[in-house]
């Protein structure tokens, strides 16, 4: 790593931990709001992929006004950086008080898939406060979230370590270790995260989303299918009194015969159940996204 490399490194991890700083004055409702102020701004003046989201959103919802789809850019923005202010106040803020941030509207499906005894697969999105709808679940069951390690390796120790003080362990998906780790943890019958809306790349296996193909990560399926664990989705929309509400369904494994087949049957699932969450609620969800950058082979 160059010398100019290892600078911005800690200049961003120490602007990162002053702006964290910045926030504790205050409590955490008013904190949201300084960060709605400032998403409100970037949106107008510092718009990072606002082109990208516009374009997305007026591709995904064709029958949206030009004002509706502003807005839900706007929104897109607001939400993101409440989500951010949330998770830096995790640090600081109890386990009651991060309990009575978030409700389960169906915890039977949780209970029922742990049953068995085999593990469970908890495919989530960048939808909500994905952070905080994985905290929620591991107060009461082990955890394991599969995580990509951020470019700033003090910044990605810093989220590790929030997570881990939290209650869930993190698997770096780009570890030697993390294939045994997660048949460790399925095993053990723990829950393992996933967020699974990402473009995963010609290793991919491209599913309908939004009425176009989109790479969706093979690896939770085929650790459902290996292991015969549960596969559960996950999904918190936030309420008018400032709670997040999760909602839980369990999509049934098939038994094709074939792996793939199999694999692309689960991921057409999740993609269906995250599309409607989606629609719902548009601006919930991390438009910032380049989900459909890989093509398919057949489309040139």
């Amino acid at each position: 790593m160059s010398k100019r490399s290892k600078l911005q490194n800690y200049a961003e991890y120490y602007a990162l931990k002053a702006a964290s700083f910045f926030l504790y004055l205050f409590p955490l409702g008013f904190a949201v709001k300084i960060g709605q102020f400032i998403a409100v701004f970037a949106y107008y003046f510092v718009p990072v992929r606002k082109k990208h989201i516009i374009e997305s959103l007026s591709i995904s919802f064709p029958e949206k006004s030009k004002k509706e789809i502003y807005l839900i850019a706007k929104n897109t923005y607001k939400n993101f950086m409440k989500t951010i202010v949330e998770m830096a106040f995790f640090t600081v803020l109890s386990d009651e008080t991060i309990e009575k941030m978030i409700f389960y509207e169906n915890e039977d499906i949780l209970n029922n898939a742990l049953g068995r005894n085999k593990g469970m697969i908890f495919m989530s999105a960048h939808f909500g406060n994905w952070e905080l709808t994985a905290m929620s679940f591991s107060k009461t069951h082990p955890m394991s979230v599969i995580v990509a390690r951020q470019s700033n390796p003090l910044v990605d120790k810093m989220i590790n370590d929030i997570r881990t003080k939290r209650g869930f362990k993190a698997i770096n998906k780009d570890d030697k270790m993390a294939f045994r780790n997660i048949i460790k943890a399925l095993k053990a019958n723990e829950a393992v995260g996933i967020l699974a809306d990402q473009d995963a790349g010609k290793q991919g296996v491209f599913v309908s989303f939004f009425g176009r193909l989109a790479s969706t990560p093979k690896g939770p399926a085929l650790f459902a299918i290996k292991s015969g664990c549960a596969v559960v989705t996950a999904f918190g929309v936030r309420q008018p009194d400032g709670r997040l509400k999760i909602k839980f369904t369990e999509i049934p494994l098939p038994n094709t015969g074939d792996t793939e087949e199999d694999i692309k049957i689960i991921n057409t699932e999740y993609s269906r159940i995250l599309e409607q969450s989606i629609k719902e609620n548009p601006e919930h969800w991390f438009w910032f996204h380049r989900k459909w950058k890989t093509k398919p082979p057949l489309e040139t």
